[in-house]
């Protein structure tokens, strides 16, 4: 896969930007959106179309105020996310950026442009966030190239995990959670699956026992996911400080092999 382009989604297609001219800042603007016009951009365009637990949506609007891209920062799943990857024991001190997309539209640079904009308006709306965590999926073809350009630190890649699919699509470990736990957003996550094609639990199954079902049955499958590599943006002269004392590798260069 070529990784010398900028790879853009749009309809949840993988594409590649068409305009290789720099971004004119004039003719963009960058500014916090409502919750529910990213989740219907997400929804739209992005290869993971699930919402994460957003804290702040920003989007890029480009010609007669067109929304041609959306970052959304998260709560991590874990507490131990912002720890790990940013020196803060306090982890709302931290956050995830969850989705980062840009329609083929935007010009080839579009991306740190979009960032570097979206992370003041972060600091600007939640002060007390000093670092931002972020990861690329190389089963998506996204080595982190755009993370390079900001200078984001690299701080090593994540463990190997087993995820299910349905296809060729990963069910996130939050999705499962919420059918196996009966937890707040079962349905919307069982009618996530239930739109990927997969047939929905019968009258009163168990949801628990419907995920097994599926696995049974060979709709759900395992599969071996190798890890994420994983970034941080140190927003603050002191997340600076505390980033000496982590890793800092060099930038991933290629995808790695299937």
């Amino acid at each position: 896969m070529d990784t010398s382009r900028s790879q853009r989604w749009r309809e949840r297609r993988a594409l590649w930007a068409t305009d290789f001219r720099l971004i004119n800042p004039r003719a963009y603007c960058v500014d916090i959106i409502d919750h529910g016009l990213a989740r219907a951009f997400i929804a739209e365009h992005h290869y993971l179309p699930t919402y994460p637990a957003a804290q702040v949506a920003v989007g890029l609007f480009g010609r007669c105020a067109r929304l041609e891209g959306v970052a959304v920062f998260a709560v991590p799943a874990t507490a131990a996310v912002i720890a790990r990857h940013t020196g803060f024991t306090d982890p709302a001190s931290g956050t995830v950026l969850a989705r980062l997309i840009l329609l083929d539209s935007v010009p080839q640079n579009g991306e740190s442009f979009f960032c570097a904009r979206a992370f003041r308006l972060l600091r600007q709306a939640r002060p007390g966030i000093e670092a931002v965590v972020s990861y690329s999926d190389p089963e998506a073809g996204h080595i982190g190239r755009v993370y390079a350009a900001l200078s984001g630190a690299h701080r090593g890649t994540t463990r190997p995990r087993i995820v299910l699919r349905a296809g060729t699509r990963t069910i996130s470990d939050r999705t499962l959670s919420k059918i196996r736990l009966r937890e707040r957003g079962m349905d919307g996550a069982i009618d996530q699956l239930v739109r990927l094609g997969l047939p929905g639990p019968g009258l009163r199954e168990d949801p628990a026992a419907w995920l097994q079902r599926l696995q049974t049955e060979q709709l759900l499958t395992r599969h071996r996911h190798a890890g994420l590599y994983t970034y941080c943006f140190e927003l603050t002269r002191d997340a600076r400080r505390r980033g000496l004392t982590l890793p800092r590798l060099p930038y991933p260069r290629i995808l790695p092999a299937a």
